[in-house]
């Protein structure tokens, strides 16, 4: 078969094929001469977009022909009609992960100990004498150790961490040990084992009744305890409220980070595809998705929780804020929009990058590799616009295994606990001028969005109810620009518009100011209090 250059091209992208086959790469192997030679037959694919096992599967005739399928595709499969892709590939994919984690949800979870054990009530009040300070107690809990993980919500945690340590008041913070998805389903009798840090350092794993025994041997009653929910996934909330009262916690904070109080689907995403604006749990909207089935039994656990306490409800945007309002069920004191970030802009403007050959307008993806935050849609636009000199495409940030076009050059970036300007800085050493920031759900924050403004980019993001559209209509079209779809995003760069919006913008420079973490509210507030002396000493 005849196969032209230029049609190859558009199927095989070696870069890929390296990068996604290292062992080829270390072989020091031509990836399209190992391709040809074993490559397919082991069903690699030449490129994102060319899927070698479906073409296989859905042509039986090719493969018992033992016909190389990229060569036969583009000499004569692709005027035969034949298809390269299973249609709808991503829905697919997505519907198959939200089945499997209903499933996961659904069968329960066997009681697990992690491999480095359970502290004694005895060893953990030595390490609580060691480290616990005559002071009053902030309490709080999340969905993983923050002093390990790294995102946005470990990120606040950090922030909350260092404010109490400029206070000299305790921060203790408990997380499951064990990954789940959901709420924690234990058999009877057996508790969720949580890790334990206080003031920033890790002393181990307990059970609630281990630390709630510790914890009443060295408490000072005459300090204040207040008890901040960050995230209940993983959790037992029956148990999380019983250490709560256990404590005798004054104050009880809870997060909306996500929408995972109103849905085990923290995004609102029916099926993991399509952003369904939280229905009732009773309609059928709500029934045909697998985070909806259990979701009336779902609630009524949250809701347990929520009554207990009426606390008071944080959310890490005005929108977001908004939005947890309207589809909240629960009884609460109060609902707050609290910025996790405001934005520092210089006077300086960042010059122009006029899109030619010599000099192209760099755009950019900041973040992971997931659907949820517009990989997909980033991918499509580096695929189809990879032969144009007037754009080159960037990733920064965590690839996850995720497979990308070899033409996307690659930066890794993890915003660690103690380096939370590495993504701007990263963006500014790249000199990335477009951020492309396609989200399938409203963000109730978003750090990328503003990192990519501190780093003088212009963004890119679809029009919504999230926190960056409301950042993009705040700062106006110096910095952003909303678009209502995917075609409109196509025809921008199609044509010459972004290069001329680009010209015409008066891009800054900054960076990102922490804010909005609940220890600060605590001092704000500090004559609701029964203990007002101590926090307003404080505060002052």
């Amino acid at each position: 078969m005849t196969v032209p250059a230029k049609n190859l091209n558009d199927y095989f992208d070696g870069s890929y094929y390296l990068s996604e086959y290292p062992d080829v790469a270390e072989a020091k192997i031509d990836p399209f001469e190992h391709f040809c030679l074993v490559g397919w037959k082991e069903k690699r694919n030449p490129s994102v977009a060319f899927d070698t096992g479906f073409y296989l599967r859905q042509y039986p005739d090719i493969a018992a022909a033992n016909i190389n399928p990229l060569i036969h595709y583009i000499a004569a499969g692709q005027f035969e009609g034949r298809k390269i892709m299973p249609p709808l590939r991503e829905m697919r994919l997505r519907v198959q992960h939200s089945l499997w984690s209903r499933n996961y949800r659904s069968e329960g979870y066997d009681p697990e100990i992690p491999t480095d054990g359970i502290l004694s009530v005895s060893k953990l009040m030595v390490l609580l004498s060691d480290t616990f300070r005559d002071a009053p107690t902030v309490v709080s809990v999340s969905h993983d150790d923050y002093g390990v993980n790294v995102g946005g919500v470990q990120k606040l945690l950090s922030v909350e961490e260092a404010r109490c340590e400029d206070l000299s008041w305790n921060y203790m913070h408990l997380a499951p040990s064990c990954h789940r998805l959901g709420l924690a389903q234990n058999a009877p009798g057996i508790p969720v084992v949580l890790t334990l840090r206080l003031n920033g350092k890790k002393l181990g794993n307990v059970t609630p009744s281990i630390f709630l025994q510790s914890y009443g041997q060295i408490k000072n009653n005459k300090h204040p305890v207040f008890s901040v929910i960050h995230h209940l996934m993983g959790h037992n909330p029956e148990e999380i409220a019983d250490l709560i009262d256990g404590m005798n916690s004054e104050k009880t904070i809870i997060w909306a980070h996500d929408y995972f109080t109103i849905c085990s689907g923290i995004q609102l995403m029916r099926n993991d595809v399509v952003y369904c604006d939280a229905p009732s749990a009773e309609s059928m909207a709500c029934n045909i998705c697998s985070h909806g089935q259990d979701r009336l039994v779902f609630t009524k656990k949250i809701a347990d929780f929520f009554s207990r306490f009426e606390p008071v409800v944080m959310a890490p945007s005005q929108s977001a804020a908004d939005l947890w309002r309207k589809h909240s069920p629960y009884s609460y004191r109060a609902v707050y929009g609290r910025p996790l970030g405001e934005l520092v802009l210089s006077d300086s403007r960042v010059s122009f990058r006029n899109g030619s050959k010599n000099e192209p307008i760099r755009i950019a993806f900041f973040g992971y590799r997931t659907h949820l935050k517009g990989w997909n849609t980033f991918q499509m636009l580096a695929m189809k616009f990879k032969d144009d000199p007037r754009y080159e495409f960037h990733h920064l940030g965590m690839a996850q295994n995720v497979a990308a076009s070899g033409n996307i050059i690659y930066t890794p970036v993890s915003n660690s606990r103690r380096g939370e300007e590495a993504m701007i800085f990263a963006a500014v050493s790249r000199n990335i001028d477009v951020v492309i920031n396609w989200a399938l759900w409203p963000e109730t924050f978003c750090y990328a969005a503003y990192e990519a403004v501190a780093a003088g980019a212009f963004l890119l993001a679809p029009t919504g109810s999230g926190n960056v559209s409301a950042l993009i209509e705040k700062l106006g079209a110096d910095h952003g620009l909303l678009l209502h779809s995917e075609d409109e995003l196509i025809s921008l760069m199609t044509s010459d518009k972004l290069c001329k919006i680009m010209r015409l913008s008066n891009r800054k420079r900054g960076y990102i100011s922490p804010s909005g973490d609940s220890v600060s509210w605590l001092l704000e507030n500090a004559d609701h209090f029964q203990y007002i002396d101590f926090v307003a000493e404080a505060y002052s």
